[in-house]
């Protein structure tokens, strides 16, 4: 009776390694309380398969019944999830073949003669269970982008972990079989195997769930800097821009009397002043609207686009962002508008509609349409960088996001593949964050 409660709790375990596998491979689906509960479920299910003692039904049992927890518990295509368990299943067979032929040699054993054995047959099925583990840990491990990274490296110290688990298992099943011992301390022995194993998976599940912690810590950083970047270099141009409005205004007037001056004199030096006073005009910078900084970022890119020959039309002269912060609007409409640019460039008809207007007076919308040649890509919800040499994806995405939840807004993005056109759509009430700011 014990024994089949040890080995019940062993499916468990079997249960739970794949639980891991899918958590870092794929998007959870359900809520996590429910979690357990499907861990348990799928425990039973293959532990009763297993008593019929058919290894190909254990097999195909096995798969099935994965693949459909990754089903529903996981989004996930099925190409990806008949892959995915082809890999634990692969996994699962080898470590049994490692653990129980060697063993069998090295205990000398036969297999019949183990599988008859209760005590045997459940300490094989723990060091399998934690070859399986290891084995499904260094596909996840190198199977990430970041595989060459200095934390995997450390990463692979932990190994040594398993290894030593698995020489005292050993050790244990040689002690309790060469010498005399009584099936209470067999019990105790199976239990703290059992223990060591759940150890193992603990320290590694912590471990990974810790280096993740740190990669979104570093993101959120990385965002910062990037926002605190650009509000400086707005600010310096604001300043710079202000400076420019006193200097031609300045220019223009003594240039003004210059001419008055020498009209009597000579007609060459009138003219010639004259040039000069209409090119300083047309170097005064372009009001699209009475923000400064929504108009610092568009004519930004306004320049952007002259110089990659993007068709940018700008249509924001009713523009009211008065109730957002600066250092908001800045990561804002920069973010959107450099996504927008960097879509464009890659195609033929380069195009960018950028708009903001305010509807039943107090709904602001913000619209950027842009030329786009494919669907863009999303990973977890987070629109990807096309950019080669992007080292951290969806910064920029990210960054709107934050914004337009701190603004209680609304943010729709699509893409329209009958005109290869990217739309990116906010909707923020203005009467809101003005209530919510007095």
């Amino acid at each position: 009776m014990i024994s089949n409660i040890c080995y019940a709790v062993v499916f468990l375990i079997e249960s739970l390694i794949s639980f891991y596998y899918f958590d870092f491979k794929f998007k959870r689906r359900i809520s996590k309380k429910f979690i357990p509960i499907s861990i348990l479920l799928s425990g039973l299910v293959l532990y009763i398969i297993n008593l019929i003692e058919i290894p190909l039904i254990n097999a195909v049992c096995f798969y099935v019944c994965n693949f459909i927890i990754l089903r529903i518990c996981y989004n996930s295509s099925i190409k990806s999830g008949i892959f995915a368990n082809f890999v634990l299943l692969f996994l699962m067979i080898i470590t049994e073949l490692i653990v129980i032929l060697p063993f069998s040699v090295v205990s000398r054993f036969s297999l019949f003669e183990s599988r008859s054995d209760a005590f045997i047959l459940i300490i094989q099925a723990i060091m399998s269970k934690l070859l399986y583990f290891i084995f499904i840990w260094g596909v996840l491990k190198f199977s990430e982008k970041e595989s060459k990274s200095t934390d995997s490296k450390f990463s692979i110290l932990l190994c040594f972990l398993p290894i030593a688990s698995i020489i005292l298992m050993c050790t244990n099943v040689y002690l309790c079989t060469f010498y005399s011992v009584n099936n209470n301390f067999k019990i105790a022995i199976i239990i703290g195997n059992i223990l060591i194993l759940l150890s193992n998976i603990i320290v590694f599940y912590l471990h990974e769930t810790t280096i993740k912690i740190n990669r979104k810590y570093t993101q959120i950083l990385l965002d910062y800097q990037q926002e605190k970047n650009t509000i400086d270099y707005y600010e310096l141009l604001r300043e710079q821009n202000e400076n420019s409005k006193i200097l031609i205004h300045d220019i223009t007037k003594h240039l003004k009397t210059i001419q008055q001056l020498s009209e009597k004199e000579d007609s060459n030096i009138s003219q010639y002043i004259s040039e000069i006073v209409e090119d300083f005009s047309v170097m005064n910078p372009v009001d699209y609207c009475k923000n400064s900084v929504v108009n610092l970022v568009t004519h930004r890119y306004y320049e952007i686009c002259k110089k990659n020959k993007i068709n940018f039309t700008i249509s924001i002269k009713n523009a009211n962002l008065d109730f957002m912060k600066e250092h908001d609007i800045t990561a804002l409409l920069d973010n959107l508008l450099e996504n927008a640019v960097e879509s464009a460039l890659l195609t033929d008809d380069k195009f960018i509609d950028f708009s903001i207007c305010t509807r039943n007076s107090n709904f602001v919308i913000i619209k950027i349409s842009n030329s786009c040649n494919k669907k863009p890509k999303y990973i977890n919800g987070t629109l990807v960088s096309s950019k080669i040499t992007s080292g951290m994806h969806g910064i920029g995405t990210r960054s709107i996001k934050r914004v337009v939840a701190k603004y209680n807004g609304n943010l729709e993005m699509k893409f329209n593949s009958d005109t290869n056109t990217f739309t990116s759509t906010i909707g923020i009430n203005s009467n809101i964050q003005n209530s919510n700011q007095t």
